[in-house]
Protein backbone atom coordinates (compact mmCIF):
# COMPACT_ATOMS: atom_id res chain seq x y z
CA UNK A 1 0.00 0.00 0.00
CA UNK A 2 1.11 3.81 -0.57
CA UNK A 3 2.11 5.04 2.50
CA UNK A 4 1.15 9.29 1.57
CA UNK A 5 -0.55 10.97 4.72
CA UNK A 6 -1.43 14.41 3.33
CA UNK A 7 -2.82 14.71 7.02
CA UNK A 8 -4.86 17.71 6.09
CA UNK A 9 -7.65 20.30 8.30
CA UNK A 10 -10.64 20.56 7.34
CA UNK A 11 -11.39 24.44 7.33
CA UNK A 12 -7.10 24.57 6.67
CA UNK A 13 -5.80 27.10 4.13
CA UNK A 14 -4.60 24.20 2.12
CA UNK A 15 -8.12 22.54 2.15
CA UNK A 16 -10.53 25.67 1.59
CA UNK A 17 -7.96 25.76 -1.55
CA UNK A 18 -8.39 22.40 -2.45
CA UNK A 19 -12.44 22.86 -1.95
CA UNK A 20 -11.78 25.84 -4.85
CA UNK A 21 -10.24 23.36 -7.30
CA UNK A 22 -13.38 21.11 -6.77
CA UNK A 23 -15.68 23.90 -7.96
CA UNK A 24 -13.30 24.59 -10.86
CA UNK A 25 -13.68 20.86 -11.77
CA UNK A 26 -17.24 21.12 -11.70
CA UNK A 27 -17.23 23.57 -13.77
CA UNK A 28 -14.93 21.80 -16.35
CA UNK A 29 -17.03 19.01 -15.83
CA UNK A 30 -20.42 20.52 -16.75
CA UNK A 31 -18.99 21.70 -20.00
CA UNK A 32 -17.29 18.29 -21.01
CA UNK A 33 -20.10 16.49 -21.21
CA UNK A 34 -21.98 18.74 -23.23
CA UNK A 35 -19.03 18.64 -26.23
CA UNK A 36 -19.57 16.79 -29.42
CA UNK A 37 -17.17 14.23 -29.49
CA UNK A 38 -15.44 11.80 -28.05
CA UNK A 39 -11.82 13.23 -28.23
CA UNK A 40 -13.41 16.86 -26.82
CA UNK A 41 -15.24 15.09 -24.09
CA UNK A 42 -12.07 13.02 -23.07
CA UNK A 43 -9.42 15.98 -23.28
CA UNK A 44 -11.64 18.17 -21.21
CA UNK A 45 -11.67 15.30 -18.83
CA UNK A 46 -8.34 14.84 -18.97
CA UNK A 47 -8.72 18.21 -17.28
CA UNK A 48 -11.05 17.73 -14.89
CA UNK A 49 -8.70 14.51 -13.85
CA UNK A 50 -5.94 16.96 -12.93
CA UNK A 51 -7.66 19.68 -11.36
CA UNK A 52 -9.61 16.57 -9.68
CA UNK A 53 -5.88 15.24 -8.37
CA UNK A 54 -4.90 18.66 -6.77
CA UNK A 55 -7.69 18.82 -5.34
CA UNK A 56 -7.90 15.36 -3.67
CA UNK A 57 -4.34 16.09 -2.52
CA UNK A 58 -5.11 19.25 -1.00
CA UNK A 59 -8.40 17.82 1.03
CA UNK A 60 -6.43 14.96 2.18
CA UNK A 61 -8.08 12.40 0.12
CA UNK A 62 -5.36 10.18 -0.60
CA UNK A 63 -7.77 7.80 -2.64
CA UNK A 64 -8.84 9.84 -4.75
CA UNK A 65 -5.98 11.73 -5.28
CA UNK A 66 -4.00 8.89 -6.43
CA UNK A 67 -7.04 7.34 -8.45
CA UNK A 68 -7.18 10.73 -10.78
CA UNK A 69 -3.68 10.25 -11.68
CA UNK A 70 -4.34 7.15 -13.95
CA UNK A 71 -7.48 9.19 -14.96
CA UNK A 72 -5.64 11.68 -16.09
CA UNK A 73 -3.39 9.60 -17.98
CA UNK A 74 -5.90 7.62 -19.64
CA UNK A 75 -8.66 9.96 -20.50
CA UNK A 76 -5.23 12.22 -22.70
CA UNK A 77 -4.58 8.58 -24.00
CA UNK A 78 -7.95 7.76 -25.23
CA UNK A 79 -8.63 11.47 -26.75
CA UNK A 80 -5.33 10.94 -28.99
CA UNK A 81 -6.21 7.64 -29.55
CA UNK A 82 -9.68 9.49 -31.28
CA UNK A 83 -11.84 6.41 -30.90
CA UNK A 84 -9.70 4.04 -33.22
CA UNK A 85 -10.19 0.90 -31.90
CA UNK A 86 -8.54 -1.05 -34.71
CA UNK A 87 -5.80 -2.90 -33.64
CA UNK A 88 -5.28 -4.91 -30.65
CA UNK A 89 -3.51 -2.62 -29.08
CA UNK A 90 -6.08 -0.65 -29.10
CA UNK A 91 -8.36 -3.12 -27.82
CA UNK A 92 -5.81 -3.96 -25.25
CA UNK A 93 -5.75 -0.33 -24.27
CA UNK A 94 -8.96 -0.30 -21.73
CA UNK A 95 -7.88 -3.68 -20.32
CA UNK A 96 -4.85 -2.36 -18.97
CA UNK A 97 -6.41 1.11 -17.49
CA UNK A 98 -8.72 -1.11 -16.00
CA UNK A 99 -6.20 -3.39 -13.98
CA UNK A 100 -4.03 0.03 -13.60
CA UNK A 101 -6.78 1.53 -11.85
CA UNK A 102 -7.81 -1.46 -9.69
CA UNK A 103 -3.90 -1.38 -8.71
CA UNK A 104 -3.61 2.11 -7.99
CA UNK A 105 -7.04 1.64 -5.80
CA UNK A 106 -5.81 -1.16 -3.68
CA UNK A 107 -2.51 0.44 -3.31
CA UNK A 108 -3.97 3.71 -2.18
CA UNK A 109 -6.76 2.26 -0.14
CA UNK A 110 -6.99 4.15 3.04
CA UNK A 111 -10.32 3.42 4.49
CA UNK A 112 -13.70 1.55 3.86
CA UNK A 113 -15.01 3.97 1.99
CA UNK A 114 -12.09 4.08 -0.55
CA UNK A 115 -13.94 0.71 -2.24
CA UNK A 116 -16.56 3.49 -3.59
CA UNK A 117 -13.87 5.51 -5.54
CA UNK A 118 -12.32 2.35 -6.24
CA UNK A 119 -15.25 0.69 -8.24
CA UNK A 120 -16.08 4.17 -9.61
CA UNK A 121 -13.20 4.63 -11.50
CA UNK A 122 -12.59 0.75 -12.07
CA UNK A 123 -15.62 0.91 -14.18
CA UNK A 124 -14.92 4.36 -15.64
CA UNK A 125 -11.45 3.48 -17.01
CA UNK A 126 -13.37 0.85 -18.99
CA UNK A 127 -16.13 2.93 -19.84
CA UNK A 128 -14.16 5.59 -21.42
CA UNK A 129 -12.50 3.77 -23.64
CA UNK A 130 -15.94 3.62 -25.37
CA UNK A 131 -15.64 5.56 -29.20
CA UNK A 132 -19.74 6.79 -28.95
CA UNK A 133 -19.82 9.92 -26.88
CA UNK A 134 -23.94 8.57 -25.55
CA UNK A 135 -22.35 5.67 -24.58
CA UNK A 136 -19.71 7.35 -22.13
CA UNK A 137 -22.74 9.96 -20.94
CA UNK A 138 -24.52 6.43 -19.75
CA UNK A 139 -21.66 5.00 -18.24
CA UNK A 140 -21.51 8.28 -15.92
CA UNK A 141 -25.16 7.01 -14.71
CA UNK A 142 -23.24 3.60 -13.18
CA UNK A 143 -20.46 5.28 -11.99
CA UNK A 144 -20.79 8.77 -10.68
CA UNK A 145 -22.84 7.71 -7.83
CA UNK A 146 -20.38 5.56 -6.35
CA UNK A 147 -17.87 8.38 -7.06
CA UNK A 148 -20.49 10.37 -4.91
CA UNK A 149 -20.38 8.06 -1.96
CA UNK A 150 -16.92 8.27 -1.51
CA UNK A 151 -16.87 11.84 -2.15
CA UNK A 152 -19.62 12.63 0.64
CA UNK A 153 -17.27 10.55 3.69
CA UNK A 154 -14.00 12.16 2.40
CA UNK A 155 -15.53 15.35 2.73
CA UNK A 156 -14.83 16.42 -0.92
CA UNK A 157 -17.71 19.12 -1.25
CA UNK A 158 -16.39 20.53 -4.52
CA UNK A 159 -16.62 16.39 -5.62
CA UNK A 160 -20.21 15.38 -4.19
CA UNK A 161 -21.43 18.49 -6.21
CA UNK A 162 -19.48 17.55 -9.74
CA UNK A 163 -20.70 13.55 -9.13
CA UNK A 164 -24.23 15.10 -8.62
CA UNK A 165 -23.43 17.67 -11.68
CA UNK A 166 -21.87 15.20 -14.32
CA UNK A 167 -25.38 12.63 -13.53
CA UNK A 168 -27.37 15.67 -14.62
CA UNK A 169 -25.13 16.74 -17.47
CA UNK A 170 -24.98 13.59 -19.13
CA UNK A 171 -28.72 13.50 -18.94
CA UNK A 172 -29.38 16.53 -20.14
CA UNK A 173 -26.53 15.74 -23.05
CA UNK A 174 -27.97 12.42 -23.79
CA UNK A 175 -31.53 13.98 -24.17
CA UNK A 176 -29.81 16.38 -26.44
CA UNK A 177 -28.01 14.87 -28.68
CA UNK A 178 -31.21 11.97 -29.03
CA UNK A 179 -32.94 15.12 -30.27
CA UNK A 180 -30.41 16.40 -32.57
CA UNK A 181 -30.40 13.15 -34.46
Amino acid sequence: MLNIDLNVEVGSIPYLIGQGFGILAIILGFVSYQLKTQKQVLFCQAVVGAVFLVHYALIGAVSGMAMNVISLIRNTIYAVRGGKNDTSFDKAIPIVFTVLMGIMGILSWTNWYSIFVFLGLVINSYCMSFSDPQMIRKSILITSPLVLIYDIFALSIGGAVYESVAVISSVIGIIRMKKDK
